[in-house]
């Protein structure tokens, strides 16, 4: 049908693990995504693959993998609609009884699906999520974790989702991979919001929360989550939007309209904590502003851009000590595979 994605082949049995890996323009990345789905552990599993209309050969890409396994389906977006349409569109059809997210450009640690989904059944819980190694891909190398590491599980909660949720810390939930039961999000209709391409992830846990789901968080490092700007090389990816995608301004109109929707569900506790990401969300718009003047040398605008915003101080002098800190530390050793 016209200006509908193109439907897979059902599955010949239900997987126990659906692996959904929206893509757009990420040739360069796209089969060592797919590969580190293949390679897990846990071995039945699907892994639905959504090109959002790429202009490059992602769809080529994956479609050479679809002969070597036959777990891997690929849909077609027929126009590019964003990462948030891509994945309502892949749960949609997935069979699985989890769905776990895989961005195109990051990978799983073999043992990732298997372990997580241990942790969670044991905890009962509907969704868990790991800590998640930093990958800087123009210093080829593993800079830090998202978090201290910490053995075990540990339950998560609203509570927990309020709390750390700063955009300026050094960790924010928003970054979490989840791995969800396919049961809570048919039960409660959860669904990616479709009218924004940023921080779709986070918008999502905040559903799964205010639908009062429970999770739980695995201290180990099972994901390798590449940085869209390195925290050492000082360079931004070239896959999917590319360098400067980050849209603030279209990012607070998005906010607002959650924000609506958490107090009319009684969710007052979000709804503040969205308002604190608002108020971030403008000072990173001058702070990326001023980040976009120095790239191109011009360091007079860029100086103006961070002094007449005292809100962006903050940010810029976390942003400073960590870096610091982290050329003391140099790059953290880890058992999990690497680019």
């Amino acid at each position: 049908m016209t200006g509908q994605p193109m439907l897979a082949a059902p599955h010949a049995s239900p997987p126990h693990v659906t692996v959904v890996i929206p893509a757009y323009n990420t040739a360069p990345t796209i089969q060592r995504a797919i590969r580190s789905a293949m390679a897990q552990t846990m071995q039945s599993l699907e892994i639905l693959v959504a090109d959002d209309a790429s202009t490059d050969t992602t769809a080529a890409e994956t479609d050479a993998l679809c002969t070597e396994d036959p777990r891997i389906r690929l849909i077609r977006m027929p126009t590019n609609r964003g990462k948030s349409a891509a994945m309502n569109v892949m749960i949609a059809q997935a069979q699985g009884h989890w769905i776990a997210v895989l961005d195109a450009d990051d990978i799983f640690h073999p043992t990732r699906l298997a372990r997580l989904i241990v942790a969670a059944e044991a905890a009962n819980a509907d969704l868990v999520a790991d800590n998640l190694q930093y990958y800087d891909a123009g210093a080829r190398q593993v800079v830090r974790t998202g978090f201290p590491p910490f053995a075990g599980a540990r339950r998560v909660a609203t509570k927990d989702l309020i709390r750390h949720s700063d955009c300026f810390a050094s960790f924010d939930y928003g970054l979490l991979k989840p791995v969800i039961t396919r049961g809570f999000i048919e039960r409660h209709q959860l669904a990616y919001d479709e009218d924004t391409r940023m921080s779709e992830d986070f918008y999502y846990l905040v559903n799964f929360f205010a639908a009062g789901g429970t999770g739980c968080l695995v201290g180990e490092a099972l994901y390798v989550w590449t940085q869209p700007f390195g925290t050492n090389s000082r360079a931004w990816t070239t896959t999917g939007a590319g360098p400067w995608r980050y849209n603030y301004r279209d990012a607070i109109i998005v906010n607002a309209r959650v924000i609506a929707r958490m107090v009319a569900q009684g969710q007052t506790g979000i709804a503040a904590m969205l308002r604190r990401r608002t108020r971030q969300y403008t000072a990173m718009i001058p702070y990326l502003d001023a980040q976009r003047q120095a790239s191109e040398g011009q360091w007079p605008r860029a100086i103006t851009s961070i002094l007449s915003h005292p809100a962006t101080w903050r940010l810029l002098l976390n942003r400073i000590a960590g870096r610091a800190l982290r050329n003391l530390q140099g790059p953290i050793a880890t058992g999990a595979r690497t680019p």
